[in-house]
């Protein structure tokens, strides 16, 4: 299990009864927990993984029939996929899906060519009176968005805004065909010079039949035309009657959080049975309503010894440093309807940080 963060892969590898490696740059203190065994990356420029270091302690710990699943930090690392794949069993969407999807200008023309709705993309500046956003291709996360007129430079890009709420559809992928799981909708967390910075996300929710069976038509054409196999999540903007395809994911991603618990079988059984070309039956029912929402911290601050709340995942060793904007850790909540599980995630995370912030101040 490898991404920037291996806690989610881990948590479901443990649900599925699989004895997880995860191979990732934070160790955080659940992923030590539930991982047979963790390895913790070097980093590379940013905030991304050292491919030689990867390459490295892979083939220290495991044999090449050993199944390898990748979550984030790797949307724009196509040759670092394809090595991965050439030397290891990877299970996953390969390096040809991740340049037809995580390119903006193919995946715009892939989109045009399946006739599915989608934003214009803008070579340097948008047409007046048309909102734009300017992101960095193969970002993620949402901090590398901002709204623009023009961009320049090979790494960004200039996105058409449309209004609407920001919803996320859970497929699988069989390099054919697509099944979808479920929808959820995800929310901001605005801070300073990141207005679009990613929040968590809440679901199951329920859009109109007409549009899931048209989403679900559309995922399957993308799923077909370009490969996905396994575990995928689809970023859309829905605004009344109208959707339109922002983003494919293709890989385990947040979703995890909302959607692996039962009446669900362990998703990540389901990834690895549909990478070997088994897609399962339509789920007849879907979890409860549930939240996952990142915490930042506001303030520079320490983590003292109190340990976190059982609600909460991700959690850094005691003593942990973190800078104002640092993500913290996860937390999560449950409700009647994803509405009020995404309220009681963030009651939680404000009054978590509130006592965080005075125990590190009282300690100091």
């Amino acid at each position: 299990m490898i991404g920037l963060s291996a806690r989610a892969l881990v948590t479901a590898a443990r649900r599925a009864g699989l004895a997880a490696l995860a191979l990732d740059l934070f160790a955080d203190m659940d992923t030590l927990r539930l991982a047979a065994k963790s390895v913790t990356l070097r980093r590379g420029r940013g905030l991304t993984i050292e491919a030689a270091d990867l390459l490295d302690q892979l083939a220290r710990h495991i044999g090449p029939d050993t199944p390898v699943v990748l979550s984030s930090g790797f949307e724009h690392r196509p040759r670092l996929v394809e090595r991965l794949a050439s030397r290891f069993s990877l299970m996953g969407s390969d390096a040809r899906t991740l340049r037809l999807l995580k390119q903006p200008r193919a995946f715009a023309e892939l989109l045009a060519e399946l006739d599915i709705p989608h934003p214009r993309l803008f070579e340097r500046e948008a047409p007046a009176g048309v909102p734009a956003l300017a992101k960095r291709v193969g970002g993620a996360g949402g901090q590398h968005i901002r709204p623009a007129r023009r961009v320049s430079g090979r790494q960004r890009y200039l996105q058409e805004r449309l209004p609407g709420r920001a919803v996320s559809a859970l497929f699988l992928g069989d390099r054919r065909s697509a099944r979808l799981i479920g929808f959820s909708e995800q929310w901001c967390d605005p801070a300073p010079g990141v207005p679009f910075r990613y929040g968590g996300a809440a679901g199951p929710i329920q859009l109109e039949p007409p549009m899931e069976h048209a989403i679900a038509a559309a995922l399957e054409r993308v799923t077909n035309a370009a490969g996905i196999a396994g575990l995928a999540s689809a970023d859309l903007i829905v605004d009344g009657s109208r959707w339109h395809l922002i983003e494919i994911n293709p890989r385990p991603g947040a979703s995890l959080d909302v959607f692996d618990h039962p009446p669900l079988p362990p998703l990540l059984r389901l990834h690895l049975e549909a990478c070997a070309g088994h897609l399962p039956a339509p789920p007849a029912a879907l979890p409860p309503p549930r939240a996952a929402g990142l915490l930042y911290a506001p303030v520079p601050f320490t983590l003292g010894a109190e340990p976190l709340p059982e609600w909460v995942a991700d959690c850094p060793p005691q003593g942990a440093a973190f800078r104002a904007g640092d993500p913290v850790c996860t937390v999560f909540a449950t409700g009647d309807s994803a509405g009020q599980a995404r309220s009681a995630a963030q009651d939680r995370a404000r009054a978590l940080m509130s006592r965080l912030i005075c125990a590190d101040g009282a300690a100091g």
